[in-house]
């Protein structure tokens, strides 16, 4: 991982699953990242073919000049790019593993961006892992980032990692500590069938789609219902 971002919000849901494979949506406290809230995002998943967004920050809404609620997450891309994002997500909602995602976006008028994008399991309380914990921030800033519709984008590089094998980081504040102590004690959640690891698999490399389309938002509260 190479933006803070990514890096501080892995820290904070590595401390939370506290061991386990994921931790459960409940247990994620909006004021303990509330910093890193404008970037964050939540899907869920309906289908092998459906992780609509649940939620989705100011931020990221601002850079892309839309709002994402009820968006499948995967209709943002196109061809291989999908592909490797639909065995990704299976990784992490089937093997617990993560993904880290870097890719370019790109204006109409061939202006680009890159980004770096985390996803990350959660689970229910009966313990299935049926949604995903992700933030994606642009690598670097531009003057007209958010004032130009980004309408099309492709992966750069995918990476799978087993969080077990992550470095880690101190994560000893606030009540993430003392939180991540109960959970631990709490029934793990239910893994299903694995899956082929996507580790040493080199995705392809470009896709696009033509456009983003506009949908209403909810706040972080309004998921949670």
């Amino acid at each position: 991982m190479k933006h803070k971002t990514t890096q501080a919000l892995f820290d904070y849901w590595n401390a939370m699953r506290a061991g386990r494979p994921a931790p459960l949506r409940s247990e994620i406290e909006p004021g303990a990242i509330r910093r890193l809230l404008p970037h964050v995002f939540i899907l869920e998943r309906h289908d092998k073919q459906s992780y609509r967004f649940r939620l989705a920050g100011t931020g990221l809404c601002s850079v892309y000049g839309m709002e994402f609620r009820g968006h499948n997450f995967l209709s943002m891309w196109q061809d291989d790019c999908r592909d490797s994002l639909d065995k990704a997500l299976a990784e992490v909602t089937t093997n617990g593993n993560i993904a880290i995602v870097e890719y370019t976006a790109s204006t109409n008028d061939h202006r680009e961006v890159t980004f770096e994008m985390i996803l990350m399991p959660l689970a229910q309380e009966n313990g299935a892992i049926t949604r995903v914990l992700g933030a994606a921030l642009p690598m670097n800033e531009s003057v007209w980032i958010g004032d130009r519709l980004l309408a099309r984008q492709w992966i750069d590089r995918l990476k799978i990692a087993d969080p077990e094998r992550m470095p880690k980081r101190d994560f000893t504040r606030e009540p993430s500590v003392e939180a991540a102590r109960r959970i631990v004690r709490e029934r793990p959640p239910i893994m299903n069938a694995a899956v082929a690891s996507l580790a040493h698999r080199r995705p392809p490399l470009r896709g696009e789609r033509s456009y983003l389309r506009l949908i209403k938002t909810a706040s972080f509260s309004d998921e949670h219902q």
